[in-house]
């Protein structure tokens, strides 16, 4: 999954190289907590947030029926 996040910001944002994916796992719980830096989140986010929640739908349509993902976009610090 950490790789499909990788291959988008690569496909959508202009400094791929600056992103950072965190993973935690808790029990069937799989989070995801992408960094992005301020002046690209506009591109990963979407227009009303859509291609954001068009990420996590394909994210949870590949992850096993008995695994929950998310995925939580934030600014690079």
């Amino acid at each position: 999954m950490q790789a499909f996040l990788e291959f988008i910001a690569h496909a959508l944002l202009d400094d791929p190289s600056s992103v950072r994916i965190k993973e935690i796992r808790r029990g069937p719980v799989v989070k995801y907590f992408m960094k992005v830096p301020q002046a690209e989140m506009g591109r990963l986010i979407g227009r009303d947030g859509h291609l954001a929640e068009a990420i996590r739908q394909v994210m949870r349509a590949a992850a096993p029926p008995q695994r929950k993902v998310d995925l939580r976009i934030e600014p690079l610090d």
